[in-house]
């Protein structure tokens, strides 16, 4: 008996907290939101260029980590300004003939993403929708057997994703935050420390120089504060 009497006053705190409203839809708030994803991206010129290299055939699409934190403005009513910071990672180990190649790229995002929003009504979930701008921050490197080496390889460049996001309330101020968006990043040609570039040979095409273009679709799970 006593501990059905301490179960249902646990009960009735917990359900008070939860039905808490923060009153976010009725004020400007900050917010910040970190978490990780997995991308499904491709970057074209890699997989020619490895090939190019290597003979190793790659997928088009293949599996990327990426690490993100946002910090998020809300500025309007149903409007909210995010300065959104994203690392995406990619590696590749190929063997040929007993050598062992390494390409390893990294693209650094800094985004500003205008969101328009929809509360549900006790604000238990917040729904997002919007697009952004920024800049791209892309490195890569290889090992090649005969220069026992990496070199890294640096180029800069310009960024677009649109995305869509569901939050849904854990605690007072913690939500769950879950999203999905779509990018398309454009860079210049990579080059090293004394202005070397990376040369796609032919049969792919016109010799080119490599870039870390891009175009991706990403699902990401983290947390939201909200103060």
């Amino acid at each position: 008996m006593r501990v059905l009497k301490v179960l249902g006053i646990v009960g009735v705190i917990f359900n008070m907290i939860y039905a808490q409203n923060l009153n976010l839809s009725g004020r400007n708030y900050f917010c910040l939101s970190l978490g990780m994803g997995v991308n499904y991206i491709n970057v074209p010129d890699v997989v020619d260029y490895v090939r190019s290299i290597s003979g190793e055939r790659l997928k088009d699409f293949d599996g990327a980590l990426e690490l993100w934190l946002a910090p998020e403005f809300k500025i309007g009513r149903n409007i909210a300004v995010k300065f959104e910071y994203s690392y995406i990672s990619k590696n590749y180990e190929v063997w040929k003939s007993d050598w062992r190649y390494l390409f390893d790229y990294e693209l650094r995002n800094q985004v500003l993403i205008i969101d328009y929003l929809h509360f549900q009504k006790q604000e238990i979930f917040i729904l997002k929708i919007g697009a952004g701008i920024g800049l791209v921050s892309a490195r890569f490197v290889q090992y090649l057997p005969l220069s026992v080496k990496d070199v890294l390889y640096k180029s800069n460049g310009g960024i677009f994703k649109i995305e869509g996001v569901f939050s849904s309330r854990l605690d007072w101020r913690v939500f769950v935050y879950l999203s999905t968006d779509l990018k398309f990043g454009l860079t210049g040609e990579l080059k090293d420390d004394d202005g070397n570039v990376l040369i796609i040979r032919k049969p792919f095409g016109e010799d080119r120089n490599l870039r870390l273009n891009f175009i991706g679709v990403s699902f990401r799970a983290g947390f939201s504060v909200y103060i």
